[in-house]
């Protein structure tokens, strides 16, 4: 009995073991195994840039920011007279086991992907081992300098693919070890956030405001970049975790103020606003460079395709309605009539309200759009900060601490740029209601409305969320994505989101 109970463990450990080193397989390149790769300040800029490749590819590897940000709101909807992106209207009305379980296998899109993390884990790896190499051993023509610099830019990578994982996921395995080999369960997302904001701060020093090499502004982290994803964290946590949620919105005042009073970034003209998207601007903290001329052009763009058609797409034949549409209840209410702002007269036409095909989003539109004749996509720079975000977060955490008078000027900072008449309401809830709504109106189509939706609990509410969740599917997990099974498969101790098995 004793020797069939032996027999038994050891085959249950060789499972465990094979599953872990499945998860765990996720060295990106075979040149980035560090003893072999790292011995020169080329090699450590190679595998830094094959680091941010990995996002890249990850959040290429499907349209994960415009739908898990943008469409899961509600305040889209698909245009009557096109078909084929019918995951419009699932994602929207947060059926999300249809629009898996229909659209899972797409060859076009990938929508799978929306339900794996590995290639997350690829870039959280990489940026381990890199953070691991360059302080411990000795690299020919680098300087302490560079090594603490390097090590900042492994910390942010890594910190920013949790953020990225907890607001599709919530909690996930969690790890910063370099050559990781044990497979884990999923942590707290809290806790992970707490321990990402306590890595940010013991390197925000040691990253440049900016770079003098053109090449490397917006593309690779800042202190700018650094500074804007610890406020994305404070602000995440202070609605998870609303006990300590004063101690976040303390930090990210503190942070968002030394932010904006460095004077390293600036707003720039709306009329200007194409530049931005097309990257590397003074306005920019970090992005994700796309170029349609060397095939760089990741899955994101497909958000200006949901939004356009003829003559910003081409040929006419093909595009004579866009896909989708946002609701004309939700641009009434965010640009109410009658009241100045150039956003409209910039990024909107004059079928903004039509509620069908007419409608048009002209905000991401570029030259790639208007003159090519081929079936093109806008191909601007994915922007996952920039600057009039973090006033807008400053602003907000500003507002939750009760000092009002310093929340509206931040707030008419931005109002002041759109050319929109100055906040001049009352303070309180009407001014986070305000603050809400210049972040819809100011970031609409970057892929954050729906989180905000969720860390602010406006998720429960009808004016803000056109399907809104009750409190019961919030607590479930209703706000998250659904995971494969087969992450179990790689990861034994991996419970699936409880909400989306039933």
């Amino acid at each position: 009995m004793n020797r069939r109970i032996i027999c038994l463990l050891a085959l249950l450990l060789a499972i465990t073991q094979s599953g872990c080193k499945k998860f765990l397989d996720v060295k990106p390149l075979d040149k980035l195994s560090g003893n072999a790769f790292f011995q020169s300040k080329k090699d450590v800029e190679s595998n830094l840039w094959d680091n941010y490749g990995l996002l890249r590819d990850k959040l290429g590897s499907c349209p994960f920011l415009p739908n898990a940000g943008d469409v899961r709101s509600g305040m889209m909807a698909e245009s009557p007279e096109e078909k084929g992106r019918d995951y419009v209207h699932y994602v929207s009305q947060n059926d999300l086991t249809t629009f898996i379980n229909k659209r899972g296998d797409d060859q076009l899109y990938h929508w799978r992907e929306l339900t794996l993390w590995q290639g997350f884990y690829k870039v959280i790896q990489a940026s381990n081992n890199l953070y691991y190499e360059v302080g411990a051993k000795e690299i020919k023509d680098i300087t302490k300098t560079d090594i603490k610099r390097y090590q900042a830019e492994a910390v942010f990578l890594r910190c920013l693919t949790y953020w990225l994982m907890i607001r599709v996921w919530g909690d996930v395995p969690y790890y910063t070890d370099a050559y990781h080999q044990e497979a884990l369960p999923r942590e707290n997302m809290v806790t992970i956030a707490k321990n990402c904001l306590d890595d940010l701060t013991k390197v925000k020093d040691d990253l440049p405001w900016s770079y003098t090499d053109p090449a490397y502004v917006g593309v690779r982290a800042s202190k700018g970049a650094l500074f804007a994803l610890i406020m994305e964290l404070d602000l995440w946590n202070a609605g998870f975790d609303k006990a300590n949620a004063k101690t976040y919105y303390q930090q990210a005042v503190d942070i968002g103020t030394e932010l904006v009073n460095s004077g390293q970034y600036e707003l720039l003209p709306l009329s200007q606003y194409r530049q931005l998207f097309q990257g590397r601007t003074k306005e920019s903290l970090f992005e994700i460079a796309q170029n349609s001329n060397y095939k760089e052009v990741i899955m994101y763009n497909t958000f200006s395709d949901l939004v356009l058609h003829y003559p910003y797409k081409r040929p006419v034949s093909t595009h004579q309605w866009s896909y989708a549409y946002y609701r004309a209840s939700f641009l009434s209410m965010l640009f109410p009539s009658g009241q100045p702002d150039a956003r409209v007269q910039y990024w909107f036409d004059e079928n903004m309200l039509a509620d069908d095909g007419d409608f048009q989003y002209l905000k991401f539109v570029n030259i790639y759009a208007i003159t090519d004749q081929e079936d093109y996509n806008p191909d601007g720079d994915v922007i996952i900060f920039r600057y009039a975000d973090g006033i807008l977060m400053l602003a907000e955490a500003l507002s939750e601490l009760g000092r009002d008078d310093e929340a509206i000027i931040q707030l008419n900072k931005i109002r002041s740029r759109a050319l929109a008449n100055p906040y001049a309401g009352a303070g309180g809830d009407a001014l986070k209601d305000a603050i809400f709504a210049e972040r819809a109106r100011e970031l609409m189509g970057e892929g954050h409305y729906y989180f905000d939706l969720v860390r602010t609990r406006r998720i429960f509410n009808a004016k803000w969320a056109y399907y809104p969740l009750t409190q019961l599917q919030f607590d479930q997990g209703g706000w998250t994505w659904p995971l494969d099974p087969s992450v179990q498969n790689q990861n034994p101790y991996v419970q699936l989101n409880t909400y989306w098995t039933k």
